[in-house]
């Protein structure tokens, strides 16, 4: 079957010429009526009332290039073609498609397809009544019914062939540039062009000096998928990072770097080199291809070089010497030893800067997995075991130093290489949540750590993606010189006009080979076109289809728009505010009952716990089904990217569990959380956490070496001096190993203790947290549009048994009971 988005439903009454004629155009409005004057029944005085020729001749301007539907179009077609005759006008060739032949291959299995038991069959309405037999056979009528029975053939159709495959609208947000969606290059084209002349700017000016940009619209608007049309032209020449919100205010450079680290071993795309790769073997080749840089005369090995890279910079990696061979280790050597000598004769011997460049060089040079893991960790300020240093010939950090001034040191090296390459692009994200009362020292801590970056790092295109309101609150906060370096540019983004929303909805319908206007009807696009903003429209566009296609009810914002719900509003309301009542008592009733079965053990320990957590968020209520859907697309997103390189540090999970803990406020009171101190003795990041009825523990440990020694022997001491308090400890399975033996037995120690749980954070474990926090960070940014409270509700029941959220809710943690949801290795 196939539909004709140009169409007219005509309906013809007269035998055998025409007496009666209504057409409906393709949004379902009745566009002309009329009756011939040989109409025997016709009102005399009726404008509406015409000679035949005339009505012929409305009828062809109408038909012109448009396919006709009609209801046993036989008939029509007769009628037509004898009043063509009647009047004296050749009959011309005309495009009929036939509602009741479509009826008979669809729907075989009924016993009759005239438009009445159609209409009945299918329960059409018009004017919200059922078909009426003794109002049939009116053109108006009848052609109206046919209008909706052909529409819902269509969608019937596009049911069947639709079912299995995936909602085109289903993705709607972009999360990271490095993400590929559909881009429909006229939107926000000029925006585009702006950013991309102001690195032009930075390119051309002799000081290179960074500039800002504050990129500006309202949530879904579209300024990370700006981003990503960025990220696609400029990824091939210039090195583009991507750092998400800081959660941890006295880390702010380090999630910096540490995010930017974690962009540069992305690869580019079209090539199996990172932009990392990109960056090195761009800067070296300037340096090696400028005499002025050389300290000493050129020797041989420069010579070999200088040739290799004649057809590309990147054969560096692939032209000097076979893998993990003495002569490309001796190359890669005398590489690290030029680009030490450029640094050194360009910039200082002081600081870490040189030891980031070796680091920078080390990994470029290896290919082997493992080594290139060992200096990631490395370059990530991790402290790793000999052993694995003197794989990759690097020193330990040690412990006396600072992560946010080596981070600084590490993105001052990035961008001074930058500068034999082409500017960075610096690309802040999901800022929002920085705006929450309870952020405001990691705000202030944040706008510091901006005005530093301008400071030390050139070359560099430093880009703030922000809602309206949050860059007003944020200027009020922030330094008058940090506001003048950032909004250098501001750039607006504001929805698009109809017509382009309607071609970008097109552009996604293209994989389903369906267009809107097949799709949807009339008014279900102009509901979606009304939305605030492009993901909006996307999101709506997203439920309809799931409710055309799949069945499932349309959202309460957009049900009564399409008269789904019988329920009047008044009932509804009441409806809504019994359902929260029950819940309010459900929540009265439980917490009567923990009271009543507390008792203590004389440790502050409680014992008796209720068996169940209740939800207060009905089990099939909209937003339920809303947040699991999101749940369940990030999942996809995470078990995707589980096994890409990434960076974990303590101190943003930690930070990550605050944020989690200071929206589970809302909803778990009391909930305190401190630290614990053990005089100047360094520990693992934690927090512990004071609940009505118990305090616990929870602290990151992934680091190895000598760092990892200190901190779990500091550890195992509060664990002795706290009986009161569960400790758990966390350990990203992914890395390395506990091997050296006295950091084991402090280990196993832990793990023994009557109080202490390690918990091995593997794939699972690790999914879990990252859902939680990003869906907090998501509803903070307006990218997930549900109530916080509500959510959070949600992921409490659904995941129950999940080691935090039994922690927070359990009234108990008896030792000879608790059983950890963890492999303890």
């Amino acid at each position: 079957m196939k539909f004709h988005p140009d169409f007219i439903v005509i309906d013809t009454e007269g035998q055998p010429i025409l007496r009666e004629i209504a057409i409906v155009d393709h949004q379902g409005k009745l566009i002309y009526e009329a009756w011939a004057d040989n109409h025997p029944n016709n009102p005399k005085i009726s404008p509406k009332t015409k000679p035949l020729k005339t009505i012929i001749t409305d009828f062809l301007n109408f038909a012109h290039s448009k396919t006709i539907i009609c209801h046993y179009a036989r008939h029509d077609i007769d009628v037509l073609r004898n009043s063509f005759r009647a009047v004296g006008i050749p009959t011309p060739h005309l495009v009929f498609e036939c509602s009741f032949e479509l009826a008979q291959q669809h729907l075989p299995e009924l016993g009759s397809h005239s438009l009445e038991a159609l209409s009945q069959h299918l329960n059409l309405k018009l004017d919200g009544k059922i078909f009426n037999h003794d109002s049939a056979h009116r053109a108006k009528y009848d052609a109206l019914f046919t209008y909706q029975l052909y529409r819902r053939m269509v969608n019937e159709f596009l049911k069947v062939r639709l079912k299995k495959r995936p909602n085109p609208f289903g993705s709607s947000r972009v999360d990271t540039p490095f993400q590929d969606h559909v881009d429909f290059r006229s939107i926000f084209q000029n925006e585009f062009e702006r950013l991309k002349s102001i690195i032009i700017d930075i390119k051309q000016d002799p000081n290179h000096q960074s500039k800002g940009a504050v990129v500006i619209g309202e949530p879904g608007a579209g300024k990370t998928h700006l981003m990503m049309r960025l990220a696609k032209d400029l990824l091939q020449t210039n090195r583009l990072l991507f750092i998400r919100q800081p959660n941890n205010k006295d880390t702010v450079l380090f999630h910096t770097y540490s995010r930017i680290l974690e962009s540069l071993i992305q690869n580019v795309p079209g090539s199996d080199r990172t932009q990392l790769e990109h960056l090195l073997a761009n800067s070296f080749a300037k340096i090696i291809k400028t005499e002025d840089y050389y300290s000493t005369a050129k020797i041989q090995k420069d010579e070999k070089i200088l040739q290799v890279i004649e057809d590309g910079n990147l054969n560096l990696f692939t032209e000097l010497g076979q893998e993990e061979t003495k002569t490309k280790r001796e190359y890669w050597q005398h590489i690290e030893k030029r680009a030490s000598d450029w640094w050194l004769r360009n910039f200082s011997s002081a600081g870490y800067a040189p030891q980031i460049l070796k680091g920078i060089i080390r990994f470029c040079g290896y290919t082997d997995f493992n080594r290139r893991q060992i200096i990631t960790q490395w370059l990530a300020l991790n402290d790793l075991s000999s052993e694995e240093l003197n794989k990759v010939g690097l020193e330990s950090w040690g412990e006396d130093w600072s992560r946010e001034e080596i981070s600084l040191a590490a993105l001052e090296v990035l961008s001074k290489l930058s500068l034999l390459d082409e500017p960075l692009i610096i690309i802040f994200d999901q800022l929002e949540g920085l705006g929450l009362k309870a952020n405001e020292p990691l705000l202030q801590s944040f706008g510091e750590s901006i005005k530093e970056i301008f400071t030390h790092v050139p070359n560099s295109l430093i880009i703030l993606n922000l809602f309206p309101d949050r860059w007003q609150q944020f200027q009020h906060v922030f330094d008058g010189s940090i506001v003048d370096r950032v909004s250098q540019s501001q750039i607006f983004l504001s929805k698009p006009a109809n017509q382009q929303m309607i071609q970008l909805l097109n552009l996604k319908l293209q994989t389903a080979e369906v267009s809107i206007s097949e799709l949807f009807e009339p008014d279900e696009i102009q509901t979606i076109l009304e939305q605030v903003s492009i993901r909006a429209t996307l999101n709506t566009a997203a439920d309809y289809y799931r409710y055309k296609i799949e069945g499932i009810s349309l959202p309460k914002r957009l049900s009564s728009i399409s008269n789904t719900s019988t329920v009047e509003p008044e009932v509804e309301q009441q409806i809504q505010q019994l359902t929260a009542e029950v819940a309010q008592m459900k929540q009265v009733i439980l917490k009567i009952t923990q009271t009543l079965n507390i008792t203590e053990n004389g440790n502050g320990i409680l014992s008796d716990p209720p068996s169940v957590i209740t939800p207060h968020v009905p089990q099939n209520s909209p937003i339920k089904l809303q947040v699991q859907d999101y749940l369940s697309q990030q999942r996809l997103s995470l078990e995707e990217n589980y096994s890409k390189p990434q960076i974990i540090t303590e101190s943003d999970d930690l930070g990550k569990l605050t944020t989690i803990l200071e929206s589970l406020r809302s909803v778990i009171s009391p909930l305190e959380f401190d630290v614990l101190r053990l005089g100047r003795r360094v520990l693992p990041e934690h927090l512990v956490i004071q609940t009505a009825t118990h305090q616990f523990a929870v602290g990151f440990l992934h680091q190895g070496g000598t760092r990892f020694y200190h901190r779990i022997r500091n550890w195992n001491e509060l664990v002795i001096n706290h009986p009161e308090i569960q400790f758990n400890l966390c350990r990203e399975s992914r890395e390395s190993l506990i091997t050296a033996k006295k950091s084991a037995e402090f280990l196993e120690q832990f793990r023994n203790a009557e109080n202490g749980n390690f918990v091995f954070m593997d794939k699972e474990q690790r999914i879990i947290f990252e859902l939680i926090y990003q869906m907090i960070v998501d509803i903070q940014n307006k990218d997930l549009e549900v109530n916080l409270v509500e959510a959070l509700d949600i992921v409490l029941f659904d995941y129950r048994n999940y080691w935090l959220f039994k922690n927070l809710t359990l009234l108990t943690l008896h030792q000879s009971n608790f059983q950890p949801q963890f492999s303890q290795t």
